[in-house]
């Protein structure tokens, strides 16, 4: 529960309602999704905009959202659910994404360019986001 300036409200009658540690990995998150929304972006010179349109739009701007959703989902550990949502698209939007990804990365320079830009936006060397986040024993 917040106040109207955003802060934690501490409930008397039970614990902490949001914990800031699951704030702050929302937050870091959602930084992580606009950093690699950016860069995907200038990849496939289009604005960030043209990730949320409703409508397809040009095969390019399809593609990068696509790639996006790839990365949401296999980057970041979205539900499928999430993804689409997140895109103004279904849950099988984005599964169709992944897969059209995972075939395109059979060309060595797309590889290369999906590998690059998951280097720059990775959490695995976070710090907030242990080896517990990722499923690691």
């Amino acid at each position: 529960m917040f106040n109207d300036r955003g802060g934690v409200i501490h409930d008397t009658y039970g614990p902490l309602r949001a914990k800031p540690l699951c704030l702050l990995e929302e937050n870091r998150l959602e930084a992580h999704l606009h950093l690699a929304e950016g860069y995907v972006s200038r990849a496939f010179c289009i604005k960030p905009m043209d990730f949320f349109t409703l409508n397809r739009g040009p095969k390019h701007v399809s593609d990068a959202r696509q790639l996006m959703m790839y990365l949401a989902h296999v980057e970041f550990g979205l539900s499928l659910a999430l993804v689409g949502r997140r895109y103004f698209r279904d849950r099988s939007t984005a599964s169709h994404a992944c897969k059209k990804i995972e075939i395109m990365r059979e060309d060595p320079f797309f590889d290369e360019l999906v590998s690059e830009i998951e280097a720059l936006i990775t959490l695995r060397r976070d710090p907030l986001f242990g080896a517990s986040f990722w499923g690691a024993q």
